[in-house]
């Protein structure tokens, strides 16, 4: 009697089980970490992705990305059109319910907090006043340091001279720039500060190509001011967040404190659903000392000094 072939059911089961295995890894927070990522990397890519695709992106097998992948697709959270994976209906549905909780200070705050331990300087975040022309400060976290810098919520700053000021500016649209352009008192606050509008039409190029401001002793001769553009989930940039510091605290590494200030504000960015790359400053480039300035005296008590960035 000629033997009967043998069942598919073992070689079935070996394929399974690799997805099997995956799924007894990725339980617990790490899967939820996986899914996570998973759904960052689509909503960055609105044409999808393969799964050849995403286990190279995420660094992850394919068969622990099918374990994951599945139940996503199944709660419509993704779709597989074609062989792509997609964001999905319940994607877009979380991600609306969402935006309206998102405001400056429950996304800013923290970041804020750690960039003043980092580098122990005042950061604030301001936003554009475009009928005044101003940058407006609508956030702050103070230096703790005896010689420290303070401003009132809801000072105005000029647009064409505060570090702060210029990223907005420089990330408006044509039109209000050139009705700004010629309509800016450019009043000198300081021998430092800049004031002609050919200047300022110059500048502001490099401050987008940089995604940074930097400005010594524009508005007050002894503050230094760092400024970067936060982007929201349209990539429309909806402030600045910006820090103040004694020219002299900042003369030694001007390149820390610019880093800093970028990837600080690229976390915020980040937090309104900002899925661009990092803004980095041109291969080769770095960001000039101040030129040599009188430390200002120390005091004999802490001492709060109303200024800004500038």
């Amino acid at each position: 009697m000629p033997t009967q072939p043998k069942q598919s059911k073992p070689q079935r089961d070996a394929d399974e089980a690799p997805v099997d295995r995956a799924l007894a890894l990725d339980s617990g927070p790490r899967s939820l970490l996986r899914t996570l990522r998973i759904l960052e990397q689509l909503a960055a890519t609105p044409q999808g992705g393969t799964l050849a695709m995403l286990s190279a992106e995420l660094q992850s097998p394919k068969s622990s990305l099918l374990g994951l992948l599945r139940p996503l697709c199944s709660y419509g959270y993704i779709v597989n059109s074609e062989g792509r994976y997609v964001l999905g209906p319940a994607a877009y549905r979380l991600g609306l319910s969402i935006m309206p909780t998102l405001s400056i200070s429950r996304i800013a705050t923290p970041i804020m907090r750690e960039l003043v331990d980092r580098c122990g300087e005042t950061v604030l975040v301001a936003v554009l006043d475009r009928e005044a022309g101003t940058a407006v400060y609508v956030e702050k976290i103070e230096s703790t340091q005896s010689i420290r810098y303070t401003v009132a919520l809801g000072t105005a700053r000029p647009l064409y001279c505060s570090a702060a000021g210029r990223v907005l500016l420089a990330y408006a649209d044509e039109e209000y720039i050139e009705r700004y352009l010629r309509r800016a008192p450019f009043a000198p606050l300081t021998p430092q500060t800049l004031t002609g509008a050919a200047d300022l039409r110059r500048l502001l190029p490099q401050v987008r190509e940089q995604g940074l401001s930097i400005t010594i002793g524009q508005v007050s001769s002894d503050v230094a001011g760092f400024a970067a553009p936060i982007f929201d989930h349209q990539g429309r940039v909806i402030a600045a967040l910006a820090m103040a510091a004694p020219v002299s605290r900042t003369r030694a590494n001007p390149q820390h404190f610019a880093q800093q200030m970028r990837e600080a504000a690229d976390s915020i960015s980040f937090g309104f659903g900002h899925a661009g790359a990092a803004l980095t400053m041109a291969p080769g480039s770095e960001v000039r000392a101040p030129e040599p300035a009188p430390p200002p005296a120390a005091p004999a008590k802490r001492r709060r000094m109303s200024t800004a960035t500038g």
